[in-house]
């Protein structure tokens, strides 16, 4: 059902009727890897905002999160595109370690 704008200011709003199913949708093996991908850039801004504020406890849950992801995200059936995604993330989240690593190790 959408609801689309008022056409005057005196007039009703108008409903447009949506025909739909009560059968669920077969899941999407695209969308199950975008929302997984999703959720490790999520939590790699997470991992970030901690580093700036200094909490270094919250560093390392965010990083056993994201390698966690990964781990699910390499479990998923892939097609071409989301192959290449989880390349990109397993190297940048790669990268990010060893600079938080250098980090950690500078601080101590």
């Amino acid at each position: 059902m959408t609801l689309s704008a008022r056409e005057g200011s005196r007039q009703r709003p108008r409903l447009t009727i949506v025909h739909g199913t009560r059968t669920p949708l077969a899941p999407s093996t695209v969308a199950d890897w975008r929302r997984v991908a999703s959720a490790v850039l999520a939590c790699t801004h997470e991992l970030s905002h901690h580093l700036l504020e200094q909490r270094w406890a919250r560093v390392d849950e965010a990083l056993r999160e994201r390698r966690e992801l990964l781990g699910w995200f390499a479990r998923l059936p892939l097609d071409t595109d989301g192959r290449l995604c989880l390349k990109s993330l397993s190297e940048a989240a790669a990268e990010s370690e060893r600079a938080v690593a250098a980090m950690m190790a500078g601080r101590a």
